[in-house]
């Protein structure tokens, strides 16, 4: 990972932590939010409000199904922030 790929993951991993109350350290790139954090859909949502307002970029909420796990957020939101990493 680049440096800027690495600050937006680890940017990421500090928004996602907030909203599911848990450690930082807990949120591995592939641990699930729902089955190994208790996350549930409000927590998908505001998580999905806070990058989209972070980042100035729009998310489809269809997305939300998609967003299991941090590798895969950080990987729809680099699809639609055009990040270039």
């Amino acid at each position: 990972m680049t440096t800027a790929a690495t600050q937006h993951f680890e940017e990421l991993r500090e928004m996602a932590a907030e909203v599911l109350e848990v450690d930082p350290v807990e949120l591995t790139p592939t641990s699930r939010f729902v089955e190994d954090h208790e996350s549930d859909s409000l927590q998908a949502i505001e998580l999905l409000a806070r990058i989209e307002q972070r980042y100035k970029v729009e998310i489809p909420q269809e997305e939300l199904a998609n967003m299991s796990h941090l590798r895969a957020v950080y990987d729809i939101v680099k699809k639609h922030a055009g990040w270039q990493e």
